[in-house]
């Protein structure tokens, strides 16, 4: 080969390393930005997708950083999909590459090294071609499962660094993300905690009044809980308190901000909402609750809330915790008036 060929080649070579460090910093920048674990995965195998054109990225987080049980995002395109079968329990998985320093090991590999062969089919169904696990200082936290690059061509050197530098800034907001979520979650529901609402409603007013707008305070709490423990135990009381937090999750705009403002209590911040349209949320999430079964041990149980709301004033120049107790009085009011029901209170 002429000195000639071998310059032209080197230099098509460091051309696409110098693209291949631009793209990697510019998916590192938009999936280091993220708060949300789901976001974060969504750039990561989407980047794949995009760049390798793959049929199907899979990601497999354990739950939280516990290797208890493990969320699976799976994406064919750019849509997330659910897998038609559950994949086999990973967990082990990642418990062998916390043991071995891989950084990535094809299909072909894997069978050969770990010991469980049952699984290996299972992984050539869903047409894995390399296995990189997510890495942080303590712990493997999941699993990358890509199939062959479109074409069926495989991995180059190049293409394995670009996969496992994108994976290891992934795993390390991953981490962050989760981190952020233990200090600003209550840790039974998953909703915003008590400390995190009250600064988050302090920011909302300033927002509120920068902008002309308005806001409105939603407080609600389970009728007759002290009761209903009594009755059911403690244990049962913990699983309804979870459910209303999976129902308010889901009833509630990604811009709202729903906490657990403490015991069976609850606080929703909507956004850009006023009194009106705040009733009309407080209403429909009332009925829902009271419509729901909520899973027992035995015959499902039924349980209602009583709701109280206030609008912001921007008018007025009035602190966090006056709009809260405004909120407290229409929640009170709801259950002098025979509970389950909606109160409004003005600030």
């Amino acid at each position: 080969m002429s000195g000639g060929l071998v310059d032209e080649l080197h230099e098509v070579s460091l051309e696409k390393e110098n693209q291949d460090l631009k793209e990697i910093l510019e998916v590192a920048l938009q999936i280091t930005n993220q708060l949300e674990t789901e976001n974060i995965v969504k750039t990561t195998v989407l980047s794949f997708v995009s760049k390798f054109q793959t049929a199907t990225a899979i990601l497999v987080l354990a739950d939280d950083l516990d290797e208890a049980s493990v969320q699976i995002y799976a994406f064919r395109g750019t849509a997330k999909e659910d897998l038609s079968s559950p994949l086999p329990s990973l967990i082990p998985v990642l418990s062998f590459f916390s043991k071995e320093e891989y950084s990535q090991v094809s299909l072909a590999s894997f069978s050969e090294l770990y010991e469980d062969k049952t699984l290996i089919p299972q992984l050539s169904r869903l047409g894995t071609e390399l296995l990189v696990p997510l890495r942080t200082e303590k712990s493997v936290i999941g699993l990358l499962l890509l199939p062959r690059r479109g074409g069926g061509q495989t991995y180059g050197v190049l293409e394995i660094q670009y996969i496992t530098n994108v994976v290891r800034f992934a795993a390390l907001a991953i981490e962050n993300a989760s981190l952020f979520r233990q200090a600003t979650t209550d840790r039974m529901t998953g909703l915003y905690s008590h400390h995190f609402f009250e600064k988050n409603l302090e920011e909302e007013m300033e927002r509120a009044r920068r902008y002309k707008s308005t806001l409105s305070l939603v407080m609600f709490d389970i009728d007759h809980f002290k009761d209903f423990n009594d009755k059911y135990g403690h244990l049962q009381g913990d699983r309804i308190i979870r459910e209303i937090a999976k129902l308010l999750t889901r009833l509630v705009r990604q811009v709202d901000f729903a906490a657990r403002y403490g015991g069976e209590e609850f606080a929703v911040i909507l956004p850009s909402v006023d009194l009106k349209g705040a009733a009309v949320v407080a209403e429909r999430l009332r009925k829902k609750i009271e419509d729901h079964p909520f899973p027992s041990d035995g015959e499902p149980l039924h349980v209602t809330i009583s709701l109280g709301i206030t609008e912001f004033d921007q008018e007025r120049d009035y602190s966090p915790s006056e709009i809260i107790r405004a909120a407290d009085r229409a929640l009170y009011t709801s259950k002098e008036q025979g509970r389950n029901r909606v109160s409004v209170v003005s600030a």
